[in-house]
């Protein structure tokens, strides 16, 4: 993309598999317990997480393949990713089994975060956990643990977020234009039904979830079709010590000793920061 008006193709990734008409693919297809079901994503619904660009230097980018499990991809030469490694998964069938991985710690603890999302209302189909993946030899990725599954507290109406109605699982911990990125540590996730889950996960075998906050369902201002689908994604305003949480009916700000004493005046730098001499826009 360095010449808009010229993109040019470099390359495209496929792992086993994927194409048909492949002797080789279609064996590691059949190999797999999923093949046939109808029901399985087999394969990428989201582009490479990548920590650090190539041209900064970036060696590693991370795959979530859906039912065909998590890779490790050298792309330090674009026009020729080369698979480094690969962990597969047991089964989870029914909604997305492997769509996000959080990078934003990656290179300060050597781990990643991997996990799918529930694509059913009311829990018809398995808990879809976040699995902490140990990438510091990328030839030799390990499944360390995974992250607690949210509960309602004990004064709630209901003893799991399944009795809750709407769909309950993990979607993602936000975006690459957040200020500061992550924070190392902390770890938000969207958790639809369970709104914004925090985990503490400066313990990777012991992960904790240090802060949540749970948004009621809004009858009154939600069409039926968009209610199972309570909260969307989360944004962290790591500058300012603030989560904003994306629902279904509005936009929570929220803040948490977690992150720290909550600021409400104007960030003091532009964020992503601008090049010497760039004017934001009015």
């Amino acid at each position: 993309m360095s010449d808009p008006a010229n993109p040019i193709f470099m390359d495209q990734l496929a792992v086993p598999g994927q194409i048909l008409n492949n002797p080789a693919h279609q064996k590691a297809y059949l190999d797999n317990p999923r093949a046939g079901n109808r029901t399985s994503w087999m394969g990428a619904r989201m582009s490479l997480f990548i920590p650090t660009p190539v041209e900064e230097g970036g060696k590693y980018g991370y795959a979530a393949m859906g039912g065909l499990g998590f890779y490790v991809v050298d792309i330090s030469n674009p026009a020729q990713m080369k698979v480094v490694s690969h962990l597969e998964f047991e089964p989870s069938v029914a909604g997305t089994e492997g769509d996000f991985i959080d990078v934003s710690q990656v290179e300060q603890t050597g781990l990643v975060y991997f996990s799918g999302y529930p694509l059913n209302e009311e829990c018809f189909e398995p808990y879809k956990d976040v699995h902490i993946i140990d990438v510091s030899d990328p030839a030799q990725p390990k499944k360390v643990s995974v992250l607690p599954r949210p509960t309602p507290p004990k004064e709630a109406a209901f003893a799991d977020f399944c009795q809750r109605r709407g769909s309950f699982g993990p979607k993602r911990t936000g975006a690459y234009t957040q200020p500061g990125i992550g924070r190392q540590g902390i770890l938000p996730y969207n958790f639809y039904n369970a709104g914004l889950q925090v985990f503490d996960v400066r313990d990777p075998q012991q992960p904790t979830i240090a802060a949540y906050f749970v948004p009621p369902f809004k009858e009154d201002d939600v069409a039926s079709y968009a209610m199972g689908n309570l909260s969307h994604s989360v944004y962290v305003e790591y500058d300012r010590n603030l989560f904003w949480l994306f629902t279904n009916h509005g936009i929570y700000v929220l803040s948490s000793p977690v992150l720290g004493q909550p600021s409400f005046a104007p960030p003091k730098q532009a964020w992503p920061p601008r090049p010497a001499g760039a004017r934001d826009s009015q």
